[in-house]
């Protein structure tokens, strides 16, 4: 088994030997495989994402998952990989990140442009924030939630 080691900032983007992978396709393979490596090996990697006869170990500071974009009832991660937009399960983590479930939980964390999407309306209150969409509130509490990027 061929093992390889790459890295998540947070922005999402994807480095292996501190060079960039754009590659759409390859983008969405990579993270739509990610899962929590409870592989025992390389334990400073919190990632691994399985392909094959690869093993690839996957770093990161913040969480692996960057939903970059909303289009209808869908969030956007990786190259052009989409998820159901779940609203009610929206928390803010201690660092008031705001982040979403990505799937066996793995959490990701939603982009400025999200926030600032125009169809998405925020209120304030002193103990949560409040967001309208489509007709709907979804009431989110400020105090983080302790979740392990």
């Amino acid at each position: 088994m061929r093992i390889y080691f790459y890295r998540i900032d947070s922005n999402g983007r994807l480095f292996h030997e501190d060079s960039e992978l754009t590659d759409k396709k390859f983008l969405d393979f990579f993270f739509t495989h990610l899962e929590k490596n409870r592989s025992g090996s390389y334990p400073e990697y919190s990632y691994i994402s399985p392909c094959g006869n690869e093993m690839n170990f996957v770093q990161t500071n913040t969480y692996p998952i960057l939903f970059k974009h909303r289009i209808g009832d869908e969030i956007f991660y990786g190259g052009e990989k989409g998820i159901h937009f779940q609203p009610e399960k929206l928390k803010f983590d201690p660092n008031e990140n705001l982040i979403h479930p990505f799937k066996n939980e793995i959490w990701g964390r939603i982009s400025i442009e999200i926030l600032l999407d125009p169809e998405l309306e925020w209120k304030e209150n002193p103990e949560n924030w409040d967001l309208l969409w489509k007709e709907k509130e979804y009431r989110i509490p400020k105090s983080g939630t302790s979740l392990e990027p």
